[in-house]
């Protein structure tokens, strides 16, 4: 539609587009290749001052319950695993890049959106426990996805303000998942701008495809497993209340779900009970996204 061209055309030629800070990207590239130490993540990591000191509070936090206090980024490394530190440098950098700039409470609450966002990763990553799936999911790469599944509210909310807020309103008066709301007022939504301005982030497909296809996990070619989960994830978290706006419904749960991802019903049960759980132990994770 020429309405979703203009507004991609408007998007692809901002000047001040958010890259993915140095540390991170440096982060993926040597984070899987076999010849890298704890001492090497633990220098790249230490660049960073600022980030350093956000690494160890939350390598302290109830979050991981490590009995015994870790002092350096080095011993967070090797105590922790090189996969856990990519999921906390990555975000923790990605909820950097978007402070909160202007008061919009009233219809996009910033707390409550981390706090969904949060929600969704506990869920995938309690899912990966649950899954009877042969081929086993990544608990690391699952939290991620989840976590960072609707960053892209945030790019909408900061270069398109008042059209995305015309889409909350729709979503709203309208009784439209947010998502369906923003396609009808700008032709597009948020997961679109995730595929328009990621793509020079250079994430992991298990990653990066998730936040593209989570609304619509049937359409991927590829890595439909983890797509599914944090399709789901999404899912669990409207069911148990923990959104952005209770006013907006959920999205449609795709059928299969539950049979790709070879969850049982009590399991479900179970992960609602756990959920909560899980977000009292990981408040610090919280605090770092709602504050910046």
């Amino acid at each position: 539609m020429l309405i979703n061209e203009q507004f991609k055309d408007r998007i692809t030629h901002l000047s001040n587009l958010p890259t993915l800070p140095q540390v991170a990207s440096r982060l993926m590239k040597i984070i899987n290749d076999p010849l890298t130490s704890s001492s090497d993540v633990a220098f790249v990591i230490g660049q960073d001052l600022s980030l350093s000191a956000k690494v160890l509070r939350l390598a302290n936090s109830a979050f991981y319950g490590i009995p015994r206090s870790i002092t350096n980024i080095n011993n967070a490394v090797v105590i922790l695993g090189l996969k856990v530190i990519n999921t906390l440098v990555l975000s923790l950098t990605v909820f950097d890049l978007f402070p909160e700039s202007r008061s919009s409470a009233a219809l996009f609450d910033r707390r409550a959106f981390w706090l969904h966002s949060l929600s969704c990763g506990l869920a995938a990553k309690l899912l990966v426990s649950k899954s009877k799936k042969l081929i086993l999911f990544d608990p690391e790469e699952a939290f991620c996805t989840g976590l960072l599944h609707d960053i892209d509210k945030v790019i909408m909310e900061q270069y398109f303000h008042e059209d995305f807020h015309e889409a909350l309103k729709t979503a709203k008066n309208e009784n439209l998942p947010l998502f369906k709301a923003e396609q009808k007022i700008m032709g597009f939504d948020h997961t679109d701008v995730t595929q328009w301005l990621t793509q020079t982030w250079n994430l992991p497909s298990e990653i990066h495809l998730p936040l593209i296809y989570h609304h619509k996990p049937s359409k991927a070619d590829t890595h439909q497993d983890i797509i599914f989960l944090c399709h789901f994830s999404d899912w669990l978290c409207y069911e148990t209340g923990m959104v952005i706006n209770k006013k907006y419904p959920a999205p449609d749960l795709d059928p299969g779900s539950v049979n790709i991802l070879q969850i049982q019903p009590d399991d479900i049960l179970e992960i609602k009970k756990e959920l909560g759980i899980e977000l009292k132990k990981a408040s610090t994770f919280y605090e770092l996204a709602a504050n910046g």
